[in-house]
């Protein structure tokens, strides 16, 4: 796989939505469970700060950790075939290969069809993953929640950590609560988030 590169190709696209919907429930979106299979931990993240350069050094650490080449970046929403392959003859799907920059990552999200500059993943993504070929985490942003979710199992991450990790309780006051009227999270909602994204004890 090319280094850094958008997938224009189809048959490199199947081969990234195979792994993709093996992970995720690709049509469910939060409060509901989009894994497939759920890990036994999940840690929450600030979706802006997953669209931020800053972010590329805990992709890398996640990356480093499970012994991958590469992992992918795939906006599911709005779709990749019938908005952003009709439209601009490409996926908004890319790989990201192990020894990339913060500052590629970046150019990533900032990168946009020539004819269309509001396009760019930072700007036109509602629903967002992240996963390596390994599947031993995976990462589902959704922009409307305010949130990433990250999922991954003990025995193959073990203690990493990082300071920009919130638990879905603080997540649910710090970050989903802001985009609610007067930051009130409906009870559904919370009961759904906390029974599908608390960690298994």
């Amino acid at each position: 796989m090319s280094r850094n590169e958008f997938i224009k190709d189809k048959k490199q696209f199947e081969e990234a939505l195979q792994l993709v919907t093996k992970m995720f429930n690709y049509e469910q979106r939060l409060p509901n469970q989009v894994y497939k299979v759920p890990f036994e931990k999940t840690v929450v993240l600030d979706f802006d700060h997953a669209m931020s350069r800053d972010f590329w050094n805990e992709l890398e650490g996640l990356i480093d950790l499970s012994g991958d080449p590469f992992a992918i970046m795939a906006v599911l929403d709005p779709h990749p075939v019938d908005y952003y392959y009709n439209e601009f003859s490409q996926y908004n799907w890319c790989i990201l290969q192990e020894g990339t920059t913060a500052d590629e990552y970046w150019n990533m999200l900032e990168q946009a069809p020539e004819e269309s500059p509001a396009d760019a993943i930072s700007i036109n993504s509602e629903v967002i993953v992240w996963l390596p070929s390994s599947m031993k985490w995976a990462i589902w942003g959704e922009r409307s929640y305010g949130i990433c979710v990250l999922g991954f199992d003990d025995g193959d991450i073990g203690d990493y950590e990082c300071e920009s990790w919130f638990t879905m309780d603080q997540a649910i006051t710090d970050l989903v609560s802001l985009n609610f009227k007067n930051y009130s999270v409906p009870e559904e909602i919370i009961f759904k988030l906390i029974n599908h994204y608390s960690s298994i004890k």
